[in-house]
């Protein structure tokens, strides 16, 4: 099935607007990527530990990032509620999927020093766009320090051989 015309829009105003890109990004050393769940989905884990932990509080996800962008001619506040809007958009595969895919990219290739990271389970190519995209993208990432190299091999191979449960966190320091 063919993109829909919201998630065409988003992606044409991507690509066409390299300052609002470059916007997608954390402070260097606060990237924080996430995928999957342990007791509950690890995104509602981190935002409990923000809360709680000012240090951690630091670190950067996209969500957050995405609800600062306030840009002219957007048909939405920030770039965070037009991805939420084309979340409802069916089939979500082939829209919400592939916005996010869009601008998590983004984020994983502006990300600078260590990342961090909270990967749970299942996580596969197929159902989460740490490992469809972020993975990749920090793989070729020139500007992400050798522990983040490091444990984006770890997860290449965890993807490529099909292990879906990897419940591996790591907090840059």
């Amino acid at each position: 099935m063919p993109l829909l015309q919201p998630t065409k829009d988003l992606l044409r105003y991507l690509n066409q607007n390299p300052m609002v890109r470059a916007q997608i990004r954390a402070a260097p050393g606060r990237t924080l990527l996430y995928a999957g769940a342990f007791f509950r989905p690890i995104w509602q884990e981190l935002l409990l530990l923000k809360k709680r932990d000012p240090q951690f509080a630091r670190k950067e996800m996209l969500p957050e990032v995405l609800a600062r962008i306030h840009a002219p001619g957007m048909p939405h506040p920030n770039l965070l509620a037009w991805a939420q809007a084309l979340d409802a958009q069916r089939p979500w595969a082939e829209n919400g999927f592939i916005a996010w895919r869009a601008l998590s990219g983004i984020f994983a290739a502006n990300a600078v020093g260590a990342v961090s990271f909270a990967i749970g389970s299942p996580v596969t190519a197929a159902n989460k766009v740490f490992a469809a995209t972020e993975v990749s993208v920090l793989a070729r990432n020139p500007n992400v320090d050798a522990t983040t190299r490091d444990l984006v091999a770890y997860f290449q191979s965890c993807i490529q051989t099909r292990q879906d449960h990897i419940n591996m966190g790591f907090i840059a320091g």
